[in-house]
């Protein structure tokens, strides 16, 4: 199940709602941007070799719990699998990518 593109009409529509809404706040911005780029890294670091969230944590040079809270989302949206153990700890690899269907029907 994934997400259905907007048409040209609704993104000018959302862009139009947005802009009376005052935009977007340049802290939204930064908080979407590291996002992003946490959830990248995260992604880029598994793509050798599975890692637990204390290591991913360390490796990308952020709190454990940030560490955490990435993983499980990306987990509960199938970006990520469980992979194992490494002692009491469990290990996230990359999911399987899944093969797109044809969408002609």
């Amino acid at each position: 199940m994934g997400l259905k593109t907007l048409t040209a009409e609704q993104k000018l529509a959302l862009t139009k709602l947005r802009e009376s809404l005052g935009g977007i706040s340049e802290e939204k911005r930064q908080a979407q941007k590291h996002l992003l780029t946490a959830r990248k890294g995260i992604l880029k670091l598994l793509e050798s070799q599975p890692a637990t969230v204390p290591q991913i944590a360390v490796a990308l040079q952020m709190p454990a719990d940030e560490a955490l809270w990435h993983v499980t989302g990306m987990r509960k949206y199938g970006k990520l699998i469980e992979a194992g153990e490494d002692g009491d700890y469990l290990l996230y690899a990359l999911a399987p990518k899944e093969e797109k269907a044809d969408s002609a029907h």
